[in-house]
């Protein structure tokens, strides 16, 4: 006969869940110094401003992310415009991720290298920001990462749907418990 669940060890039990859960709005932001500038290629505008801040802090390092289609497409963007910046250290391409979430994994899996964590600037158009910042706040202030956003003028204006940043809040934290993100095996980005 199966004993039953000592009701001493249900208090604790959800208090610890609640603390892991909060942790990312309760986590000291780092102390580092390093500076990290990252944009969504998806939208070539959006590396206009990034470029700009990127300009602005010096040594502060540069990550252009998106798909590699969507890198060609900035080159070509920026280089037609001779904005497109020559590669080196502080120049860094990350094409893992078929959505933000995933983005944004894969963002704080890179970041590992900057001990102690600094400050993380996510550059995207005013629509996007909203949920980029609720991912962000889980995936990597809960790392210590300093958070924060800068909106970008873009043409992508579409309205956000509430749910999709729950939905997304959801997978961050799957993604901090598992190290998955919610996305089917193996992803097939479209």
């Amino acid at each position: 006969m199966a004993r039953p669940f000592p009701p001493t060890l249900l208090a604790p039990l959800i208090v610890s869940a609640l603390g892991w859960t909060l942790w990312p709005w309760l986590c000291p932001a780092g102390q580092g110094n390093q500076g990290v500038i990252a944009v969504f290629v998806e939208d070539p505008w959006r590396s206009h401003t990034a470029l700009r801040l990127w300009r602005e802090r010096p040594g502060s390092v540069l990550v252009f992310q998106g798909r590699d289609s969507s890198q060609r497409v900035n080159d070509e963007h920026l280089a037609r415009r001779s904005l497109l910046p020559a590669d080196g250290p502080d120049l860094v391409r990350l094409t893992p991720g078929c959505d933000t979430v995933e983005q944004i994994t894969a963002l704080a899996d890179w970041l590992r290298r900057f001990q102690p964590p600094g400050q993380i600037t996510l550059v995207t158009g005013q629509a996007h920001m909203g949920r980029t910042l609720a991912i962000a706040r889980i995936t990597l202030a809960s790392r210590g990462w300093r958070v924060e956003g800068q909106v970008a003028p873009t043409g992508d204006n579409r309205w956000e749907q509430p749910w999709r940043t729950l939905r997304d809040q959801l997978r961050s934290q799957l993604w901090r418990a598992t190290g998955w993100s919610g996305r089917p095996i193996p992803a097939h980005c479209t």
